[in-house]
Protein backbone atom coordinates (compact mmCIF):
# COMPACT_ATOMS: atom_id res chain seq x y z
CA UNK A 1 0.00 0.00 0.00
CA UNK A 2 1.19 3.51 -0.74
CA UNK A 3 0.34 6.84 0.89
CA UNK A 4 -2.22 7.80 -1.74
CA UNK A 5 -4.30 4.64 -1.34
CA UNK A 6 -3.97 4.90 2.46
CA UNK A 7 -5.28 8.47 2.47
CA UNK A 8 -8.07 7.64 0.05
CA UNK A 9 -9.24 4.85 2.32
CA UNK A 10 -8.89 7.18 5.30
CA UNK A 11 -11.27 9.67 3.66
CA UNK A 12 -13.78 6.93 2.83
CA UNK A 13 -13.96 5.42 6.32
CA UNK A 14 -11.48 6.44 9.03
CA UNK A 15 -12.91 3.79 11.35
CA UNK A 16 -11.97 0.91 9.05
CA UNK A 17 -8.65 -0.61 10.03
CA UNK A 18 -7.23 -3.69 8.38
CA UNK A 19 -3.81 -5.32 8.25
CA UNK A 20 -2.67 -3.43 5.14
CA UNK A 21 -3.59 -0.06 6.64
CA UNK A 22 -1.94 -0.94 9.93
CA UNK A 23 1.24 -2.07 8.18
CA UNK A 24 1.46 1.13 6.17
CA UNK A 25 0.81 3.33 9.20
CA UNK A 26 3.55 1.51 11.08
CA UNK A 27 6.03 2.32 8.30
CA UNK A 28 4.80 5.86 7.50
CA UNK A 29 4.62 8.35 10.39
CA UNK A 30 2.92 10.99 8.20
CA UNK A 31 0.02 8.65 7.39
CA UNK A 32 -0.20 7.54 11.02
CA UNK A 33 -0.58 11.22 12.03
CA UNK A 34 -3.17 11.71 9.29
CA UNK A 35 -5.19 8.84 10.74
CA UNK A 36 -4.99 10.32 14.22
CA UNK A 37 -6.22 13.67 12.89
CA UNK A 38 -9.06 11.98 11.00
CA UNK A 39 -10.11 10.03 14.08
CA UNK A 40 -9.98 13.22 16.16
CA UNK A 41 -12.21 14.96 13.63
CA UNK A 42 -14.64 12.04 13.63
CA UNK A 43 -14.80 12.13 17.44
CA UNK A 44 -15.43 15.89 17.46
CA UNK A 45 -18.12 15.52 14.82
CA UNK A 46 -19.78 12.72 16.77
CA UNK A 47 -19.71 14.81 19.96
CA UNK A 48 -21.23 17.79 18.13
CA UNK A 49 -24.02 15.62 16.76
CA UNK A 50 -24.73 14.25 20.22
CA UNK A 51 -24.85 17.78 21.60
CA UNK A 52 -27.17 18.86 18.78
CA UNK A 53 -29.43 15.90 19.52
CA UNK A 54 -29.55 16.80 23.21
CA UNK A 55 -30.59 20.37 22.44
CA UNK A 56 -33.29 19.24 20.01
CA UNK A 57 -34.53 16.69 22.52
CA UNK A 58 -34.72 19.36 25.22
CA UNK A 59 -36.79 21.59 22.94
CA UNK A 60 -39.19 18.74 22.18
CA UNK A 61 -39.53 17.92 25.87
CA UNK A 62 -40.22 21.56 26.73
CA UNK A 63 -42.94 21.75 24.09
CA UNK A 64 -44.53 18.55 25.39
CA UNK A 65 -44.43 19.85 28.97
CA UNK A 66 -46.09 23.08 27.89
CA UNK A 67 -48.90 21.11 26.32
CA UNK A 68 -48.20 22.75 22.97
CA UNK A 69 -49.81 21.38 19.87
CA UNK A 70 -47.44 20.92 16.96
CA UNK A 71 -50.21 21.89 14.51
CA UNK A 72 -50.19 25.48 15.85
CA UNK A 73 -46.52 26.04 15.11
CA UNK A 74 -45.47 28.44 12.37
CA UNK A 75 -43.99 26.87 9.23
CA UNK A 76 -40.21 26.58 9.17
CA UNK A 77 -38.30 29.59 7.92
CA UNK A 78 -37.36 29.62 4.27
CA UNK A 79 -33.76 28.73 3.54
CA UNK A 80 -31.82 31.61 2.06
CA UNK A 81 -29.36 30.45 -0.55
CA UNK A 82 -26.17 32.32 -1.38
CA UNK A 83 -26.29 34.43 -4.52
CA UNK A 84 -30.09 34.21 -4.59
CA UNK A 85 -30.15 30.67 -6.00
CA UNK A 86 -32.92 28.28 -5.10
Amino acid sequence: MNCLSFRRQLMVDPQQWDDALAAHAEQCPACARARERALGFEAALYAALLLEGDVAGADDAAAADAGGDDDDQAPPARTVHPFGRR
